[in-house]
């Protein structure tokens, strides 16, 4: 039995005036008709060359110049260049080495059932449906550029199937959880001066992505640390400028007195380095664990913001708007919990119903009012008193607003 060639041309063929090649490549056969044999000699001696010089090209050389050609168009960040990098090689990490034509369909599909059943080094459970999903896609844009590029005649994983069902959102944080971790993440910046501290607690009441938040300069606070500048994120829609909750702007403030405008907001302890994302991660358990809530993600803080904005009534398209979203969509879908955003929507529909009901009476009853006010803790009824005297000179100013004003 002749021995399957991965590539190869026959010829050159005579018919009548033209000179006829046969090429085989992975079982697909095709002509090409040259005018002289001179011509048919040279495509040839052409052919076998780029033969060679892919089975010379491998599958680590492949990523390197998939990513490159991405980062050179500019179509994504630098740092999403970097982590789809590191992807691809921890799925094709046993295959790098292998001349990109020896990467098969059969093989793509034994690559993929593979990493389904590939346990994490941290926990030695299965890797997330999610990931290895993710991973299959990557490894699918990869291979199909490939097959753009002439690399390949089609992508091996054309035909691989991703399998299992994602789980959609993460756990969320409670109100009162919520409300322990901002105090226990501020009570640790005053105990350790730690910037990572604040950033934490920007990131649950700000819905600001990990990467929005490490990439900041001192520059990108203004209006006296009222205002947070966002030029470039992860999408088009990421550029913005969020408010900045009052009670965290003093602790701003503390921070970046007479500090280099062009320094990181959240630099590490290296000079000129900003934080990592798994030191964010590690202060966010360590949070935690400290405020006896459940453990949860940086990216789930970010959950728990849209959840709490869908809830307290704001629009859809200011929630998403805030978040870096190009439409509702994408919020509904990953962030807020379903069935906040169904309440929502019943909410705006009874509001509708009802509006042209009589309202109800106000309340006259002084000792029904005390009893209430009763009810509210010390810093929010000195926040209550600041909204219903800030125009009278005579009440002093000191007050500020506390973390728990800043969540239902």
């Amino acid at each position: 039995m002749r021995k399957n060639v991965e590539a190869r041309v026959l010829g050159p063929y005579v018919e009548k005036d033209r000179w006829r090649l046969v090429i085989l490549e992975k079982g697909v056969r095709r002509s090409e008709y040259l005018a002289s044999a001179l011509a048919a000699q040279r495509r040839i001696a052409q052919l076998t060359k780029e033969q060679l010089e892919l089975q010379e090209f491998t599958v680590g050389s492949l990523i390197a110049a998939y990513i490159a050609e991405k980062e050179s168009l500019g179509v994504v960040l630098a740092e999403t260049c970097r982590d789809q990098e590191k992807r691809l090689n921890y799925f094709l990490g046993s295959v790098v080495s292998f001349p990109v034509p020896n990467v098969t369909p059969k093989l793509a599909e034994r690559l993929y059932s593979d990493l389904t059943k590939r346990l994490k080094r941290s926990s030695g459970m299965p890797i997330a449906v999610a990931t290895h999903r993710l991973l299959l896609k990557y490894a699918k844009h990869l291979f199909g550029w490939a097959a753009r590029k002439g690399f390949l005649s089609d992508s091996p994983f054309k035909s691989v199937t991703p399998i299992g069902k994602p789980k959609v959102g993460k756990p969320q944080l409670r109100i009162d959880e919520a409300r322990r971790f901002i105090d226990t993440a501020l009570a640790d910046y005053e105990l350790r001066g730690k910037p990572i501290a604040l950033a934490v607690v920007m990131a649950l009441t700000m819905g600001l992505r990990a990467s929005e938040l490490l990439n900041r300069q001192i520059r990108d606070l203004d209006d006296d640390c009222g205002i947070l500048w966002i030029d470039r994120g992860k999408t088009a829609s990421a550029r913005r400028h969020l408010r900045i909750p009052e009670f965290i702007r003093p602790y701003l403030q503390r921070q970046v007195h007479d500090q280099d405008p062009t320094a990181h907001l959240f630099a590490s302890e290296v000079p000129g380095i900003s934080q990592k994302r798994q030191i964010m991660l590690a202060t966010v358990r360590r949070f935690c664990k400290q405020a006896n809530v459940a453990s949860v993600c940086t990216h789930s803080l970010r959950g728990l913001y849209a959840t709490l904005a869908v809830e307290s009534g704001a629009l859809a398209e200011t929630v998403a708007t805030s978040l870096g979203h190009s439409s509702f969509a994408v919020t509904e879908k990953h962030y807020a919990q379903p069935s906040v955003v169904s309440n929502a929507k019943t909410a705006r529909v009874g509001s509708l119903l009802t509006s042209s009901k009589k309202p109800p009476a106000a309340a006259t009853d002084l000792e029904s009012v005390a009893h209430l006010l009763t009810t509210l803790a010390p810093a929010q009824r000195a926040e209550l008193l600041l909204l219903l005297y800030k125009k009278d000179e005579n009440v002093p100013q000191a007050a500020s607003s506390h973390p728990s004003a800043t969540l239902p």
